[in-house]
């Protein structure tokens, strides 16, 4: 493929995330919701798949790129990394962070116990612990 032809980015630019934008998504991502991508990757214009790995070596980081990711669970989905991050940021500064934040999970992982995650949160995890521990 050819790094000077940028195939790698969507005609949509809300598709289109840099390696270095996704890379701080990913570990924010890790922390917050101990939620994880398995593998990473762009679908370029015409229709091909180009692996993380040889990214890295024909791209420049601040590139935008259509990042597609698939999410580490049970039941693996297969996410644009643009529009996902954007997708929380949006359930973050609704009026209902948390249902917000639910329903954008249960999208993007339609076959997963959406609470289970929400309890492996270190917020969530330690506001339950605060609540329970006078009992």
């Amino acid at each position: 493929m050819n790094p000077a032809a940028n195939d790698y980015s969507a005609s949509n630019a809300a598709q289109n995330i840099s390696l270095t934008e996704a890379d701080q998504f990913r570990d924010r991502l890790a922390g917050a919701l101990t939620l994880e991508f398995v593998n990473r990757y762009v679908k370029t214009t015409n229709g091909g798949i180009v692996a993380e790995s040889d990214l890295r070596q024909n791209a420049t980081p601040a590139q935008p790129l259509n990042l597609w990711g698939t999410l580490a669970d049970a039941s693996p989905a297969e996410v644009n990394v643009a529009e996902f991050r954007a997708s929380l940021r949006s359930a973050a500064l609704g009026d209902n962070p948390v249902g917000d934040l639910e329903n954008t999970l249960r999208l993007a992982l339609p076959k997963t116990d959406i609470q289970s995650i929400l309890l492996r949160v270190p917020a969530i995890q330690s506001a339950v612990r605060s609540a329970i521990s006078p009992i």
